[in-house]
């Protein structure tokens, strides 16, 4: 049995969205401290530095939050100067969820929540992604595919709540 070739189902990073309160509030601490220095002390006009260098460290931390969906696996890059990746099997993945906060919705975002079978990455969420109802079809389907390829299946165990006479309640 030939496998097809791992192709690329999804691309993106975390929106901007999440950074858009603290742009908001460094944007009327730049104006605050503006008119503050116009209107007592010149000098401090060169605070209005501090609240932008802190707008431009958020944009750029959540800029590289990079998440790539494959018909096999997804990776999940982090860091600036240094690189992370995770990388997640498609057929460990035993659930997807997906969140919609209003916020999100506003800007047509949301997002896709996966709990999976891996050790280092139990619950695994793609934040803030555009389309999220169509991404996790997409994960839905690429997970049957891959468990189909691989021939795994996810067996679930009874707590000791879960006894077969509660079931039946």
């Amino acid at each position: 049995m030939s496998e097809t070739q791992e192709q690329i189902v999804w691309e993106g990073s975390q929106s901007q969205v999440l950074n858009f309160g603290i742009f908001i509030s460094m944007g009327i601490v730049s104006i605050l401290i503006i008119v503050i220095s116009l209107l007592f002390f010149p000098f401090a006009a060169v605070l209005v530095v501090i609240p932008l260098i802190y707008m431009l460290i958020k944009w750029i931390v959540v800029r590289n939050h990079r998440y790539k969906v494959t018909t096999e696996r997804i990776f999940y890059t982090t860091g600036i100067f240094s690189k992370k990746t995770e990388a997640l099997e498609l057929y460990r993945v035993r659930d997807v969820d997906m969140y919609e906060p209003f916020w999100q919705r506003l800007f047509k975002l949301g997002n896709v929540a996966l709990t999976t079978s891996d050790k280092t990455s139990m619950n695994f969420l793609l934040k803030a992604v555009p389309n999220p109802g169509e991404l996790m079809n997409n994960i839905r389907k690429n997970v049957e595919q891959r468990r189909d390829v691989k021939r795994v299946r996810g067996v679930e165990f009874l707590d000791d709540e879960d006894t077969v006479e509660n079931l039946g309640q």
